[in-house]
């Protein structure tokens, strides 16, 4: 794979032993990094980290910022860092919230200022920084603080403590709203929890949770999402709490990460790390592969250690819609992306951390792998990252605002929009699936057509780009269709409030929308609802 390195950024003030986080944090646009320095001193298995430093810098790589003062004598960091960046006072603009000198700090993103800043609920309460919608409001606002492993506390929007749970909460709580009510529920290690602290269902594993993830494993979400959990064994839920699979042949699946990875088979993926792989009695931190049904598709025998190393899904890197595994192996190895046969499609030339995130906002993200001294910013195509899509700021993404050293996450129901839509796991291009749809080569081209289906296909077809918050009464930010509404209603092609998403659209309506969006396409039929074939044959005039 063609990679281009974009920057190199001197990082040596910030200290050593730091980690990234992204956001646009100026609001113009594009991403900014912010490396984080924990404090030191004492063993971070048991007991949490606070920030001492924490140093802003643009993609020129210029300093923006820096709050505290790096302590020399930090070298590294081995669990999470209590640190955010968010707009968790809804004023438009990304703030960094994290814990530092016992209290809850929320500093001005543009300045490095301090805003407000409150008392932690208890001595321990800052080993991470959870946010979610707890309240169903739409907007998360719930700040969730946990200790190394036993009890976490809820904040409500006024940072007071709505309510406690004590349990084996593992390291990294994922929130997400599985049933689809509008309020997020909290995987708190092998607690499922509701919005009041209420346990619904467990999980059974031994040990603690290691990295939680909510995905599709079967590229079907009229099913809901399903849970994965990675610890002394790998296992799979569905969202209300039936085992789906269990995968014992892991020592410790420290990592885990679904994904599209070999879109010719049906299913997500799912790569990991494993503490000690079982075929190799000194591999340490051994890559795994293993399909939709638990089945191994690869296992590494590795023989050189590589404690703490990492294994995370990247999406859309080459512009193709695919998945690869990015994975930082430590001890002299090199951090490398690779396909779902695990052949390295591009080595980076140092041992570094990795993040990833698409930072202008074209739909195609960037790599970054960084050390204690500098940061070195890779790219699929050879761009300008003086040059954002937008001129405004950039919502933070749920994967961003609630980044972990333990990479749980989601799969973004966007990603695979259009997917769900063709039933083609195998790209992304509209064209295809129009082409024979409108020639009646498939089975469900006469088929009616939905208004929110319509949108992600004109929305993608075009290549449309906006950022903007939810604005619908009757979208969950979990459907697949979410992301697609929201570029259509901050470019005006649609309007906010109620977007009757599961409705039949109408020719006049989808020609409408065309209109809106910049291009003149003119039905014969347009009070007829819209077929498949008739959305296809539209977007193909456009």
């Amino acid at each position: 794979m063609e990679t281009h390195l974009l920057k190199r950024i001197d990082t040596s003030i910030c200290g050593k032993g730091c980690r990234m986080w992204l956001g646009d944090i100026d609001g113009d646009g594009r991403m900014e990094i912010v490396m984080v320095q924990p404090d030191g001193g004492f063993d971070d298995r048991f007991y949490p980290h606070s920030v001492v430093c924490a140093t802003a810098f643009n993609l020129e790589g210029e300093k923006l910022w820096q709050i505290g003062t790096p302590d020399p004598d930090v070298t590294k960091s081995g669990s999470d860092i209590p640190a955010q960046i968010y707009d968790i006072d809804r004023d438009g603009y990304n703030e960094f919230i994290c814990c530092m000198n016992d209290e809850l700090c929320i500093f001005n993103g543009r300045t490095g200022t301090l805003k407000e800043k409150h008392p932690l609920p208890d001595e321990h309460a800052h080993d991470c920084i959870v946010i979610a919608d707890l309240e169903g409001s739409g907007y998360p606002q719930n700040i969730i603080l946990k200790n190394r492993y036993h009890r976490l506390w809820a904040l409500d929007t006024n940072y007071r403590v709505k309510w406690t749970f004590e349990g084996n909460i593992g390291h990294y709580p994922w929130p997400y709203d599985l049933d689809g009510d509008g309020r997020e529920e909290l995987i708190a290690g092998y607690n499922v929890l509701d919005g009041d602290g209420n346990k619904l269902w467990g999980i059974d594993m031994e040990d603690h949770a290691d990295c939680i993830w909510v995905c599709d494993l079967d590229q079907d979400p009229s099913t809901g999402p399903q849970v994965l959990v990675g610890g002394s064994d790998t296992t799979a839920y569905t969202w209300d709490g039936k085992l789906i699979w269990r995968y014992a042949e892991t020592v410790e699946s420290q990592n885990i990460a679904p994904g599209n990875f070999i879109p010719e088979e049906h299913g997500t993926e799912m790569g990991g790390l494993d503490r000690i792989v079982r075929t190799g009695e000194d591999g340490r931190d051994g890559v795994f592969m293993i399909n939709c049904e638990a089945k191994t598709l690869f296992t590494e025998n590795r023989t050189v250690p590589g404690w703490s190393s990492i294994a995370t899904t990247v999406h859309n890197f080459d512009g193709t819609g695919k998945d690869h595994l990015a994975v930082y192996k430590r001890s002299g190895l090199p951090s490398a992306l690779y396909d779902g046969k695990m052949n390295a499609v591009f080595e980076f030339p140092f041992e570094g951390h990795i993040m990833w995130t698409d930072l202008i906002g074209d739909g195609q993200p960037q790599l970054l792998v960084y050390d204690d001294e500098k940061i070195e910013i890779y790219s699929a195509r050879n761009i300008d990252l003086s040059k954002p899509v937008v001129p405004y700021t950039r919502p933070q993404p749920k994967r961003l605002y609630n980044w972990t050293r333990y990479w749980g996450s989601e799969m973004a129901p966007d990603q695979y929009a259009v997917n769900y839509i063709t039933g083609d796991f195998t790209t992304n291009e509209i064209k295809p699936w129009a082409e024979k749809c409108a020639a009646g080569k498939t089975a469900d081209c006469d088929e009616t057509i939905s208004k929110a289906d319509f949108i992600v296909l004109l929305v993608n077809h075009m290549q449309l780009k906006a950022y903007a918050l939810n604005p619908f009464t009757d979208v969950l930010t979990r459907d697949y269709y979410c992301s697609a509404a929201c570029i259509a209603y901050k470019l005006g092609i649609t309007e906010g409030g109620e977007l009757r998403p599961h409705s039949d659209i109408t020719a006049a309506e989808a020609c409408e929308m065309i209109r809106r969006a910049g291009a003149q396409v003119k039905s014969e039929n347009d009070s007829e609802t819209l077929t498949k074939r008739m959305a296809a044959k539209l977007l193909l005039e456009i």
